[in-house]
């Protein structure tokens, strides 16, 4: 089974880190001199949730398109008869609508020569 770490021990671990992209995307942002004065709040707000969004959808997004790029050893067999499968056609596009947006990867699809079963590689992954 994978390892699923704990979000808030790694937020805890990542803080400085965070802090810095925090701090680079203020840079960007508002330049050197930082956020004007008498900026609302709202603004600043909703900046940060946009660039937290735009943060996690590419995070996941990462996390799913190199997933889908090494499928394990395990994912290589029929579900069925048990025989070794062939890549299938070229991967299909899936998408997934999460609490962040959508966020799109290439999925791969194997073929069982065998018992002519098609079907996406389905080892532990998400969800599991």
């Amino acid at each position: 089974m994978a390892h699923s770490p704990d979000p808030a021990a790694t937020v805890h671990d990542q803080e400085n880190l965070i802090s810095g992209v925090a701090k680079h995307f203020l840079h960007k942002v508002y330049g050197v001199e930082g956020m004007p004065w008498g900026t609302k709040f709202s603004e600043l707000e909703e900046l940060a949730v946009q660039i937290g969004q735009a943060v996690s959808r590419s995070m996941i997004g990462q996390a799913l398109d190199n997933q889908a790029q090494n499928v394990p050893e395990v994912a290589e067999t029929c579900g069925v008869c048990g025989e070794a499968v062939h890549s299938g056609p070229p991967p299909e596009l899936r998408a997934v609508t999460t609490t962040v947006g959508q966020v799109c990867w290439l999925e791969p699809k194997r073929y069982c020569p065998k018992c002519r079963a098609a079907f996406f590689p389905s080892g532990s992954g998400f969800g599991d």
